[in-house]
């Protein structure tokens, strides 16, 4: 028999999620819950989902700021003690850490301070960390996000109230974030089979991560990837006045030395943008803007340079054009830009790029790829242009050492733009590598730099 006491506790923890946090999280572990604001939010988010009012949830946030303590383990028992027929599909990129965390759901659920109040009782086979039930037909599945999940399905069918979700927990391992290969298969895996583990159409997904790279699972849903329309709560670890989202955990000064450290992992796994604004390779204000009439225009010998591609499809690379030229001891670049086109459409487009510019163009420089070889062989045929393939023997043995051959000259300001609707494209995609989503603006660049540079200390390269 539950003290007034206690049933006005039991009341207030299944009506506030957070409430319960720091209850059962206090009576297990005999330290208190602290209570941050990004902690305030979260389980609101979980609430509004719990109400139908969210289907499709991804949240982004820093590691080990207690996402995984209350978004799954301390949210999957809450719902169980609301909604004890839950079905839950619990998912992470590693199958120990999913087990893990099934099993402290299980420790919560099986605790006095939880069995006092909703008297919960798992059936005599649910000794499986991988997969457990209750009495009423509620419990979870636990496995790797490239596990099988077979023979189970997360929430009920024509339910009327909430009855369960899928989470997905960091679903993508730091160490693979580079890897085409590895990211690919954890999208294609939520489409072709995670997303369709769900028993009923209203059934919730909740992606909680870190961000790792602009094409994991956070950015390929948030693309567009699935089709789906996805809620989104992303929580820099440092605000637009720099405050600290959890000065428990991380003050200005030690999260300032984690940017100092690592400019990458702090701006994917920390700040939620894997592509930093500043910080790589190459800097944006490295890259001195300037007025086009302060260039002597008409007296450069301009060149076209073109990463080619043969697609209109916005998921591959674009068709690079960049229009530089050597100015004194600098190279200077009218413009950078990307369009996505198909021949005979970028076979026309060369020429109309070249009368737009508004400058002579001595000298058309094609990458020599499959599409750029195709397309060096038809304007060399079809028009006077004066075509050349870059030679591929200036090609190092990967696109980092190019970008740190041509460091320098970025750096001590000898690569300059003409001022530029296209500027702004071209500073964050630059600024970004290695992180971008594409990258022929990097290319294109070094191709100018060896050509227009370095062959002055002699490389030739083309």
């Amino acid at each position: 028999m539950l003290t007034n006491e206690e049933k006005i506790i039991k009341v207030k923890c299944e009506n506030s999620l957070l409430f319960f946090a720091r209850y059962i999280y206090k009576e297990n572990h005999n330290r208190s819950f602290i209570v941050s604001p990004h902690f305030v939010k979260i389980a609101e988010t979980l609430e509004a989902v719990t109400r139908g009012e969210v289907k499709r949830l991804i949240i982004n946030i820093a590691p080990r700021y207690g996402k995984t303590e209350l978004a799954i383990k301390i949210f999957v028992a809450w719902c169980l003690a609301k909604w004890g027929y839950s079905k839950f599909i619990h998912l992470s990129y590693s199958d120990s850490l999913a087990l893990d965390n099934s099993s402290q759901i299980k420790e919560y659920i099986q605790s006095d301070s939880y069995q006092r109040f909703w008297g919960m009782t798992l059936k005599k086979d649910a000794q499986s960390k991988s997969k457990w039930f209750n009495e009423s037909g509620g419990g979870v599945y636990a496995t790797a996000s490239g596990g099988a999940i077979t023979g189970f399905g997360a929430g009920v069918s024509e339910c009327d109230t909430f009855s369960g979700a899928i989470i997905i927990d960091d679903p993508l391992k730091p160490d693979d974030a580079f890897s085409d290969v590895k990211r690919n298969a954890v999208n294609n895996r939520y489409n072709n089979t995670i997303r369709s583990r769900v028993n009923d159409r209203d059934t919730p997904v909740i992606i909680i991560m870190q961000r790792l790279h602009e094409e994991d699972l956070t950015g390929f849903l948030l693309d567009g990837g699935s089709g789906e329309e996805w809620t989104h709560l992303c929580m820099p670890a440092l605000d637009e006045s720099n405050k600290p989202l959890y000065p428990n955990k991380h003050t200005f000064d030690e999260l300032e030395q984690i940017r100092q450290a690592d400019r990458y992992t702090f701006a994917g796994q920390y700040m939620q943008t894997p592509s930093p604004d500043e910080g790589g390779e190459w800097r944006k204000d490295w890259f001195e803007i300037v007025e086009k009439q302060s260039v002597p225009m008409s007296s450069l010998d301009w060149q076209l340079i073109i990463d080619g591609a043969y697609t209109e499809n916005t998921k591959n690379d674009p068709t690079g054009f960049q229009i530089g030229a050597k100015w004194g001891n600098d190279y200077v670049i009218l413009s950078s830009i990307d369009k996505y086109l198909e021949m005979p459409a970028l076979l026309k487009e060369v020429p109309s790029h070249i009368i737009a510019s508004g400058v002579k163009i001595g000298l058309v420089l094609i990458e020599p790829k499959a599409s750029g070889k195709s397309l060096s062989q038809m304007l060399t045929s079809q028009t006077r242009l004066n075509v050349t393939e870059i030679k591929t023997e200036f090609v190092r043995n990967s696109k980092m050492e190019n970008v740190r051959a041509c460091s320098n000259f970025i750096e001590g300001g000898r690569v300059k733009l003409i001022k530029g609707n296209w500027n702004e494209a071209f500073l964050k995609q630059v600024a970004a590598f290695p992180n971008a989503k594409h990258d022929e603006h990097i290319d294109l660049t070094c191709y100018g730099i060896e050509r227009n540079l370095l062959r002055t200390f002699g490389m030739d390269v083309y």
